[in-house]
C-alpha cells in the first residue's frame, strides 16, 4: 500500500508509520511536512492512504483536503489534536473518511485504517449507474449529473447518495446513514446535516424547500429518504 503522511511534526509522522509497520501489510512511505508539496506528489501519483494534520506550516489542513478532493478519491485519515465537534465535523463534510485526535493509541489508528479500508473496498456498487427525477450517477466513472449540468462530489457524498439510491422513497435513519456513508456511528447528527446541505447546494437543492420538494426529502429528527414523486 502507498501511504502518505502530511504532518510538520517529525514525531508524528514516526508514530503513524512505526504503528502501520508492525502490521503484516507491506506499506510504502511518503511523509511532507508541507501540505503543497503532499499536494503536488498526490497529482502525479497513486496513492491508497492519506493521513493529513490540520495544522500546516504552509496552508490549513482543511485547504489540502479541499483541493485534493478535485482530482483524487483515496481515503483521508484527518489526524489532529483538535477534537472539537465542530473541527471534526467540517473535515468529515469535505471529504475526510475519518477522524482521529493527538494523542492517538496504535489500537485505535490501526481500527481506523481497517474501517476505512473495508470502506473503500465495499465502494463499487453492483449496479453502476442510476437516473433518477434530473439526477444521473456513474458509480463505476465517478460522473454525476444534475438537470444536464456536470456535479463534482466528494467520497462522502458519492456513499450518501449510494445509501439513499438504494431504497428510493424509504426513509434512512440518521443511524443507518452514519454507518453506511462513514462506516462509524459516532459521527454526529450536525455532521451528517451538514453534508446532507452540502449536498443538497450542489444538486441546486433549496434545503429550505418543502419537505414534498427536492431530490432529498427530509424527515425531521428521523432522516433523510430520496424523493421518488
Amino acid at each position: 500500500m502507498e501511504i502518505v503522511i502530511c504532518d510538520d511534526d517529525p514525531n508524528q509522522r514516526d508514530s503513524i508509520r512505526v504503528c502501520l509497520e508492525i502490521s503484516a501489510t507491506q506499506y510504502n512511505f511518503f511523509e511532507f511536512e508541507l501540505g503543497s508539496d503532499a499536494l503536488d506528489h498526490l497529482r502525479n501519483n497513486s496513492v491508497d492512504l492519506i493521513f493529513l494534520d490540520m495544522g500546516l506550516p504552509d496552508m490549513s489542513g482543511l485547504d489540502v483536503l479541499r483541493q485534493l478532493r478535485n482530482f483524487t478519491d483515496a481515503p483521508v485519515i484527518v489526524v489532529s489534536g483538535n477534537d472539537t465537534s465542530e473541527s471534526v465535523a467540517q473535515a468529515l463534510t469535505i471529504g475526510a473518511d475519518d477522524y482521529i485526535t493527538k494523542p492517538f493509541a496504535p489500537i485505535e489508528l490501526m481500527a481506523r485504517v481497517d474501517a476505512v479500508t473495508r470502506r473503500v473496498v465495499g465502494r463499487k456498487v453492483d449496479r453502476l449507474t442510476y437516473s433518477l427525477n434530473g439526477l444521473s450517477l456513474d458509480f463505476d466513472r465517478r460522473t454525476a449529473s444534475f438537470a444536464g449540468e456536470n456535479v463534482d462530489l466528494n467520497l462522502t457524498e458519492w456513499d450518501l447518495l449510494k445509501t439513499l439510491l438504494s431504497e428510493p422513497g424509504i426513509v434512512v435513519e440518521y443511524s443507518k446513514l452514519k454507518e453506511l456513508a462513514w462506516g462509524s456511528d459516532e459521527v454526529s447528527d450536525a455532521a451528517v446535516h451538514m453534508a446532507i446541505r452540502r449536498l443538497r447546494q450542489k444538486l441546486r437543492q433549496d434545503a429550505t424547500s418543502s419537505e414534498s420538494d427536492g431530490l432529498i426529502r427530509s424527515h425531521r429528527g428521523i432522516g433523510y429518504s430520496i424523493n421518488i414523486k
